[in-house]
């Protein structure tokens, strides 16, 4: 469910998210179309050539996302890498005292009001492939105003210009944007803002581009995530930033009171790509990453 949101005074300090343009990512617009999709449910490999038609309940509230199979133009290519190593949510311009908002997690719900413990499993969720683990703004009051973003998100990780965000929205039929951030968490001047969902609601999955059909029992069962793949070449196409620029987060605006999870996806391992120099960042664990460098090293192409 979706409310307007009410314009508050801010918790923390105002810091504008506008980038150069808004660049829509809509079904048969800038995104990437996807080809079909590897979940594991209830234990099982699940394949969907075909998006879904219908809601199915989860009980357990597990539906891992294990790969997808996208059309990048040229070729069909597998993202079965996840930009998995760490992250922060930083910059929470969301006060405390503001309703409605939350992250639901494997049937834990955290409100905002607890701020430490929201940020914290707000990082958790861009960190796990769990569908249906979830950012919600449902009956909201108190929001940061249309000028204001809500968060931003860094990663331990950069992103380069050959991967990809996979944004999900439950009932996939809100909008919000998001910006890229350089090493200092500062919006990287000129880029596009790239909008999911498009400016205004479009109807239950109509603003994305693959219906998932999974939903949790435990939280709004008959509304499943839709969702929508997005190059990190977008964020600077048509502009004069470099496209070899490294992304290290997100800057996100919520304006759409969307229920969203991201994920950061790529055909090559996340292990290869630069380390986040920002202190805020934990940088990843130096043993995982010299165990994970030999597994890879020989499939690397980049």
């Amino acid at each position: 469910m979706k409310c307007t949101c009410v314009v508050a005074s801010l918790f923390l300090a105002v810091q504008s998210s506008h980038a150069q343009a808004f660049v829509d990512i809509l079904p048969g617009t800038n995104n990437v179309p996807i080809v079909s999709v590897n979940y594991t449910v209830n234990g099982n490999t699940v394949v969907q050539s075909n998006e879904a038609s219908a809601v199915t309940s989860q009980s357990d509230g597990s539906v891992f996302l294990n790969s997808l199979q996208v059309n990048t133009g040229s070729e069909n290519k597998t993202l079965n890498f996840f930009n998995d190593l760490g992250g922060v949510v930083t910059n929470l311009n969301i006060s405390p005292s503001a309703s409605g908002v939350g992250v639901f997690d494997n049937g834990t719900v955290t409100q905002v009001a607890d701020t430490s413990a929201f940020q914290t499993s707000l990082a958790g969720i861009t960190q796990d492939t769990d569908l249906l683990n979830f950012s919600f703004y449902d009956g909201t009051s108190g929001l940061p105003d249309s000028n204001t973003s809500d968060y931003d998100l860094l990663f331990a990780r950069g992103f380069l210009d050959e991967d990809y965000i996979l944004v999900s929205e439950r009932n996939g039929n809100t909008y919000f944007n998001i910006v890229p951030l350089d090493q200092n968490g500062n919006v990287i001047a000129g880029a596009n803002s790239l909008r999911f969902g498009g400016p205004t609601t479009l109807g239950s999955h109509q603003a994305y581009d693959w219906r998932s059909g999974y939903a949790t029992s435990d939280y709004f069962e008959d509304q499943d995530f839709g969702y929508s793949v997005a190059s990190i070449e977008k964020f600077f196409e048509g502009t004069s930033v470099a496209p070899e620029t490294v992304v290290y987060g997100f800057r996100i605006d919520n304006n759409g009171d969307a229920d969203v999870k991201f994920f950061g996806l790529s055909s090559n391992p996340f292990t290869d790509n630069p380390i986040n120099p920002n202190p805020l960042v934990p940088e990843p664990g130096t043993a995982l990453l010299s165990v994970l460098a030999a597994v890879t090293l020989l499939r690397r192409r980049r």
